[in-house]
């Protein structure tokens, strides 16, 4: 395969052939052995093996493409691939099925391109073959926030009879979800690295689901993002940034 070919591949098929081999590494890891990063926060043996697997992939498929891993990252230049290789690290460790694989890619600074999620755990994939999105008015909508800032009582100010939120995993995991039409949006009251959020946020765009960062609409990819972080249609922004005000993080 000659060098434009592989740079015109798509994700969803390239990682479509390495699906049996990222799951048998799961199953081989079924019980996490953690340890710690330098900054203090845990990272275990399958965190390491899937970001051994998927550095490779992009380096031999994604040739003259920056790869940006959360656990190997250097330069932030386009075209980047943007890895996390295990997505709710505290999620795979408490033994919850609610953590994914994400990775985004993108030719320009621009919130285009294409991301790939996968649950090996319940076998999900969001990927480019969603079926599309349109926003429909509703008498309630339903978000998802993490696990983490639900427990932290981060969102005990929120009062809505119109909007209701419910904790779920890693935010790749909601992200995709929220892609797929498993929910109407998701909010964080966390930063996030642009690993985080690569793959949901390129698989909302291209369902019409905005990203918010500090009460702006983002349209350029950057490094870190700072909250409140909000993923939904534009018809509902105002009113979940409003919202956003209520809980100690304004934008």
């Amino acid at each position: 395969m000659d060098k434009k070919s592989l740079l015109s591949s798509k994700l969803s098929e390239i990682m479509l052939d390495f699906k049996n081999q990222i799951k048998n590494i799961v199953d081989q890891n079924s019980q996490p052995i953690v340890k710690q990063k330098p900054d203090g926060t845990p990272v275990t043996q399958l965190d390491l093996a899937l970001s051994a697997l998927l550095e490779q992939i992009g380096h031999e498929r994604f040739l003259s493409t920056t790869i940006y891993s959360e656990e190997n990252y250097s330069d932030f230049k386009f075209p980047l691939l943007a890895i996390d290789p295990l997505d709710g690290t505290k999620e795979y460790i408490l033994q919850r099925s609610e953590w994914a694989i994400s990775m985004g890619h993108f030719e320009k600074d621009n919130w285009s391109g294409e991301g790939w999620i996968y649950n090996p755990i319940t076998d999900e994939v969001f990927d480019d073959h969603l079926p599309p999105r349109t926003f429909k008015e509703k008498n309630k909508y339903f978000g998802e926030v993490s696990h983490s800032e639900w427990d932290k009582g981060l969102f005990k100010k929120f009062q809505s009879e119109k909007y209701h939120i419910s904790p779920k995993g890693s935010i790749a995991y909601k992200l995709g979800r929220l892609a797929a039409g498993q929910s109407d949006f998701v909010m964080s009251l966390a930063p996030k690295n642009i690993w985080d959020i690569a793959g949901g946020t390129l698989l909302c765009e291209k369902r019409g689901i905005n990203f918010y960062s500090q009460g702006q609409k983002v349209t350029q990819v950057q490094e870190h993002y700072l909250p409140p972080l909000i993923w939904c249609f534009g018809e509902i922004s105002d009113e979940l940034l409003s919202i956003s005000y209520c809980l100690g993080t304004n934008p």
